[in-house]
């Protein structure tokens, strides 16, 4: 029997038996907060099998989500993924961070460029309490075969994990998934990776050798800009697993129902959605890399023939839905957000419409100016979350906003 795609799967997610006399087509969401019980044998019972009738204990329609989301991750053959979902993908990167952690292994190492947040994390409130964190620069992102070069030398045997995107957040270097969990494992340090910029029906990060995946699903997966929530799915039989619902439930972590029954509802899409703006960005690159009023064009794959063979190797069904381009000055970048009134400026992604996001000033304003220069991430970049729209609308308009760039510069637009 032929088994089913990614996209089917998500398609049937968290569909209901039939029963007779029939049965809702969508399940409702499940919104008490705790359970009655018959008898103090039903209470110990519910609560020996770790639900205790408590919703941060555990909730049908959260139930559904991890389902879902544990199927999709593990799709290539990867045996059933331990997964929670979570109040937001900080909440997911905390859960997934302090199931790692141990008596004798304390460090985290990061690599950058990432989402300001997760450094936020790690070197915060997560440093006041002990974790020791170690962060290594990534080269430019055309630049494959050294990519991972000053990793190795930080594994030492205090690290608990290395902390990692597949897409980089904001310029969407790709990471050398299968190198990275190799040397990881090699040096008995588990890798965490933020798969939120690919989505698994990108990347599978666990198929490659990952310990832990981590997603926001406010972003894509989601992708109507009404849910935050994140999720965390740990490879089976990791000790990791074993932990993770009780650490979920201790931490007080868990996604809401209401949240967790909208973001099945946008997973059920995400595939065509997926699909759909990672083409559409595609096309876009190609149309900034041929205008004067863009001095550099970050997505992935574009910037050298190895990047290229690593996008072919890791993201053959795509590369997702970013697209970061580079105006040079605040200035232009200004101008151009001007010119895209139908392209709304918000500090987060993945909607059904295009959005875009000036990234020095929200997801990583938290670094220090000469820090965000010295990773490349200036006040002229600009971070597009592509959306469904009809591409050669998309093209249409951010030619006529570029255009308005040049003509601000006093130049000829392309």
């Amino acid at each position: 029997m032929r088994r089913p795609g990614p996209d089917t799967v998500a398609a049937r997610a968290g569909a209901p038996e039939p029963a007779p006399g029939g049965a809702p087509l969508v399940e409702p969401p499940a919104l008490a907060a705790v359970d009655a019980f018959a008898s103090l044998g039903d209470l110990e019972a519910a609560m020996a099998g770790g639900r205790g009738g408590y919703r941060r204990l555990g909730n049908p329609s959260v139930g559904r989500l991890q389902e879902a989301l544990g199927a999709l991750e593990g799709w290539g053959g990867v045996d059933d993924p331990a997964c929670r979902v979570t109040s937001s993908g900080q909440a997911a990167l905390l859960l997934a961070v302090t199931g790692l952690l141990g008596e004798r292994r304390r460090g985290i190492v990061l690599l950058r460029p990432s989402y300001g947040g997760t450094q936020a994390l790690l070197a915060g409130p997560l440093a006041r309490l002990g974790v020791a964190l170690a962060i290594v620069d990534l080269p430019p992102a055309g630049e494959v075969a050294h990519q991972l070069d000053g990793v190795e030398a930080v594994l030492d045997r205090g690290v608990a994990a290395v902390v990692a995107e597949a897409i980089g957040n904001p310029l969407l270097g790709i990471l050398d998934v299968p190198r990275l969990t190799e040397m990881c494992r090699a040096a008995g340090v588990a890798t965490v990776i933020d798969a939120t910029f690919a989505t698994p029906f990108l990347i599978r990060p666990l198929e490659l050798g990952a310990d832990v995946v981590v997603h926001s699903l406010t972003k894509q997966l989601a992708g109507h800009s009404d849910v935050v929530g994140g999720a965390v799915l740990v490879r089976a039989g990791h000790p990791a697993a074993e932990r993770l619902d009780a650490d979920c439930g201790t931490l007080g972590v868990g996604m809401s129902p209401f949240d967790a029954f909208l973001a099945l509802r946008g997973l059920r899409t995400a595939g065509l959605r997926v699909a759909r703006s990672s083409s559409s960005a595609a096309v876009l690159a190609e149309v900034a890399a041929g205008h004067p009023a863009v001095r550099a064009v970050h997505h992935p794959g574009r910037r050298s023939a190895e990047e290229e063979a690593l996008a072919a190797r890791l993201l053959p069904r795509g590369r997702g839905a970013m697209l970061t381009l580079d105006l040079g000055d605040r200035a232009a970048a200004t101008r151009l957000l001007q010119a895209l009134p139908e392209v709304r400026l918000a500090p987060s992604l993945g909607d059904v419409a295009t959005t875009v996001s000036h990234p020095a000033a929200t997801s990583h304003r938290g670094l220090a100016a000469a820090e965000r220069d010295a990773l490349g991430i200036g006040d002229g970049l600009l971070r597009f979350s592509v959306g469904i729209e009809e591409v050669g609308d998309l093209v249409a308009e951010l030619r006529d906003g570029l255009d308005a760039v040049m003509a601000g510069r006093g130049g000829a637009g392309g």
